[in-house]
């Protein structure tokens, strides 16, 4: 027996995991105690990483599809023929529209960039993320405006020393297990934590505080907090005069959100805003975390970075048990032609470079991406150019607001490629779906956001049927397009090594070591380890933490954030919140499953086998409901309603409900149970949330509910 080490690739938190293996075939997982992060951990989806291998319902050979979009016809077909044909259709709509006409998708934990690489080869601007407006991309924008590096993305490889700790957004023991764990082995050390949350999940409940917020709220919460914090004292004046500017603008600004003001528009009690600023700013070392649950709120930027202000005022960056700059370490990720650059990409012809300029285009302070809204608009109505085919390895008919409107453009596409391990919504309307490796099977890099480090991913068995490493089509096809003379590898194998090259090391040499690990030293501020030029400061204009961002007042903007209510809410909308009278929050997910994979697979679905709504015991007697009712739930946003069952939470808010994101029911039609269960199904995919990258507001959207009847239900 063979024990292989590795680490996962089902969700972002890729935790470390021994693989056992005998004969070929997985005896045993278990995490690996040496993984910087998971330290042994492994949550029940890493566990059943064999049961999602092996499922007889995965696509381990090529399919094509021969009936309309949606009919559920498909053919098996070798890989030379849908490589040759998949080549010929994206010649061709190069040939009629321009490479710009085609689109590349991809997302983390996924391999990104070698779609991004397939778009630099081409020559098109049009690779882009269906969460680049709400997800990991707005906080990146947010912290590089205010500190010009990655701060308050959850790392926790290491809460040595941290005596608070603000959980804002991030409910670790659903979705980041071994982040959780770390906090509990701080809370064992005598760290204290304030939880910012709608619901009384679990994280809240063990909670020293527990901030139970209106959803859409979060920036006024973080102003109520720098307030009191501010009219207290409860600042480090030395580093704000030294190391900051716009505080005299800000604390001007703060001096309007009076605890007695945020208590209105929260929902929180005045005294438990008082307390929390009183924790934060009066601790010798706290540490503030967030991510995505309040970047899908609207007015993301102004809010997140009024949540990065909070560390910013104690004067404790980047110093031990505080907000850190892990810088990662550097691979190669786009890669030049042998002639020494790409084919042309203009990226001022990126789709959304107009609109948001900080977001897309080449003066994007981050790497550009498109508004999503801006790329479907492009396949329904050919403006600003024609986006004809799509090649992704997501489900954006699942993470995409506006389903109906999704299902149209996938519709409406010329080509539809999707690279996958089961037949998703998404794949259920493609031309060709391509099987790919899953992690046990597969040799990779595993990189994480905000933390110093990079993990091998070393193949265990090997690959079911004919699935294929997920970068080598994409090689294929490029080469079978005519394109091969621009690439600077031959093979997925040299393409690890290349992205490796910075590193000074080969994949061979990775595998046996593990992990990479960049050394990490505190206040790099002030040693010059921020900035290109080596010179002491943040990597921002002005050098210092800019609470008035000098790259949004150039641009226009507001250079100080500002709270603003959501799209609809109580208080912005009130005529619609007396006939749908819930404040709902959507986009949560539960352990078991991640985008939806996971949701075929027995051992996972007898664990969660229906989508919930979430509400208070109160609310529901009102409306008659009990228990495991199932109902609908609509929003004024569309005519369209989902179906829901009831699971009651004590201490939930009686006018606030939770809306489990991302189903879809499975034994449907893959599409027609999207429509049925998606939360998504009644959010907007609009780009007026946010005034820097349009936004989202799905965690803060108005509901109402009522009981299923006359219809089937499920058993």
């Amino acid at each position: 027996m063979a024990t292989v080490r590795t680490t996962c690739r089902i969700c972002l938190v890729r935790c470390g995991m021994n693989v056992e293996v005998q004969d070929g075939k997985v005896i045993r997982i278990t995490g690996d105690k040496k993984h910087p992060l998971s330290k042994g951990y492994l949550c029940v989806k890493g566990l059943s990483s064999s049961d999602i291998m092996m499922s007889p319902r995965r696509i381990i050979y090529p399919q094509k599809r021969v009936g309309e979009r949606g009919s559920n016809q498909w053919q098996r077909v070798s890989w030379d023929e849908a490589l040759d044909d998949i080549a010929a259709r994206l010649n061709a709509i190069i040939a009629e529209h321009g490479a710009r006409a085609v689109a590349m998708q991809s997302l983390p934990p996924k391999e990104y960039y070698a779609y991004d690489l397939f778009c630099d080869v081409i020559g098109s601007p049009t690779f882009f993320r269906h969460d680049s407006h709400s997800c990991f991309n707005p906080q990146l924008i947010a912290d590089t405006l205010t500190f010009g590096n990655l701060l308050t993305y959850p790392g926790f490889a290491d809460l040595q020393g941290s005596d608070v700790l603000m959980l804002w957004g991030v409910n670790l023991p659903e979705t980041n297990g071994s982040k959780h764990m770390r906090v509990k082995e701080a809370v064992k050390r005598g760290a204290r934590t304030i939880v910012v949350d709608p619901r009384p999940t679990l994280q809240a409940r063990q909670s020293d505080l527990w901030l139970r917020i209106r959803p859409g709220t979060d920036a006024a919460l973080a102003y109520g907090m720098i307030n009191v914090m501010i009219a207290n004292g409860w600042y480090d004046e030395t580093f704000v005069r030294d190391w900051t500017v716009g505080f005299e603008q800000l604390a001007e600004r703060a001096s309007k959100y009076t605890p007695e003001r945020v208590s209105e528009i929260t929902w929180i009690p005045a005294n438990d805003i008082r307390r929390a600023a009183e924790m934060f700013g009066t601790a010798s070392a706290a540490a503030m975390h967030t991510f995505i649950g309040a970047s899908m709120g609207g007015n993301v930027i102004a809010t997140l970075r009024l949540m990065g202000f909070l560390p910013a005022l104690t004067g404790r960056i980047d110093q031990p048990g505080g907000n850190c700059f892990y810088l990662p370490p550097t691979l190669g990720l786009r890669m030049p032609a042998n002639t020494g650059a790409a084919m042309a990409k203009d990226l001022s012809e990126q789709i959304s470079a107009d609109r948001f300029p900080l977001m897309a285009g080449p003066n994007a302070i981050v790497t550009g991406y498109p508004h999503p809204r801006h790329v479907i608009d492009a396949i329904l109505t050919g403006k600003p150019y024609p986006v004809r085919a799509l090649w992704t390895d997501c489900n954006p008919l699942i993470g995409l607001e506006d389903t109906s409107l999704v299902v149209e453009a996938l519709k409406k596409l010329d080509l539809l490629v999707v690279s996958e391990l089961f037949e998703s919504p998404t794949a259920h309307l493609a031309d060709y779906i391509l099987p790919m490796t899953m992690h046990l099977e597969s040799n990779a890099i595993a990189d994480y956001s905000g933390l110093n480090f990079v993990a091998a991913r070393t193949r265990a068995v090997e690959p079911r049927g004919e699935a294929r490493e997920e970068a080598e089509p994409l090689l294929d096809v490029l080469r079978r397009m005519g394109y091969g003379d621009r690439l600077p590898v031959n093979s997925y194998e040299e393409m690890l090594d290349f992205r490796l090259r910075p590193l000074e090391m080969d994949f061979r040499t990775f595998a046996q070591t593990g992990i990479y690990e960049r050394p990490h030293e505190p206040l790099q501020y002030r040693s010059g380890k921020l900035r290109p030029d080596g010179k002491p400061g943040f990597n921002t204009p002005s050098g210092k933490v800019e609470f008035n961002s000098s790259i949004l007042a150039e641009y226009g903007h507001d250079p100080l954030p500002d709270f603003r209510e959501p799209p609809y809410s109580p208080y912005r909308t009130p005529e619609v919140a007396v006939k749908y009278p819930f404040v709902a929050s959507t986009g949560t997910r539960s352990i078991e499953y991640y985008s939806t994979l996971g949701i075929e697979v027995p051992r996972l679905r007898k664990r969660r086998p229906w989508p919930a709504v979430e509400m208070a015991p109160e609310a529901a007697d009102k409306l008659g409901l009990a228990e495991n009712d199932w109902v609908f739930v609509e929003s004024p946003t569309t005519d369209r309603r989902i179906l829901r069952r009831v699971a009651l939470l004590e201490n939930m808010d009686a006018r606030v409900i939770n809306v489990e994101g991302l189903w879809y029911m499975p034994g449907m039609d893959p599409v027609k149970g999207t429509l049925a269960a998606s939360a998504n199904v009644l959010t907007e995919l609009r780009d007026d949330s946010d005034p820097i990258i349009g936004g989202s507001s799905c965690r803060a959207i108005l509901c109402r509910i009522h009981k299923a009847e006359g219809v089937p239900l499920p058993a």
